[in-house]
């Protein structure tokens, strides 16, 4: 997975096996649909697996039903700190994804909103 800033949206790419166990593609988020970003400490998460693939503890990737809402997951083994994204009128109310560098991630995102 590779997350890639643009000045008015970001981009969330995903390799062939990881769309494959996403069963869902690539994600462009322009940057009015996001409410926050933030860095989180990893936990266990609960939630009913719509689409994807779920093996418990080790990776949950895919879209999920969570809190009365629709959300996308991609964590792994709970290594790196998850970076959250709540959205407001996406198809997604928040996408968490796992990533060695989530709080530069996160600054940086934060910036770029603080533009907007």
């Amino acid at each position: 997975m590779k997350i890639i800033l643009f000045d008015d949206h970001l981009r969330v790419n995903l390799n062939l096996l990881e769309k494959i166990g996403a069963a869902k593609g690539s994600f462009y988020i322009p940057y009015d649909d996001i409410v926050s970003v933030f860095s989180e400490s990893p936990h266990s998460q609960s939630g009913l697996k719509i689409a994807g693939t779920n093996l418990p503890r080790i990776l949950e990737l895919g879209t999920y039903f969570a809190d009365k809402q629709k959300q996308f997951w991609y964590t792994k083994k709970r290594k790196y700190d998850f970076l959250v994204l709540v959205l407001k009128s996406n198809f997604y109310s928040k996408i968490i994804l796992e990533l060695a560098d989530s709080k530069e991630i996160a600054s940086e995102l934060n910036k770029l909103l603080e533009k907007k």
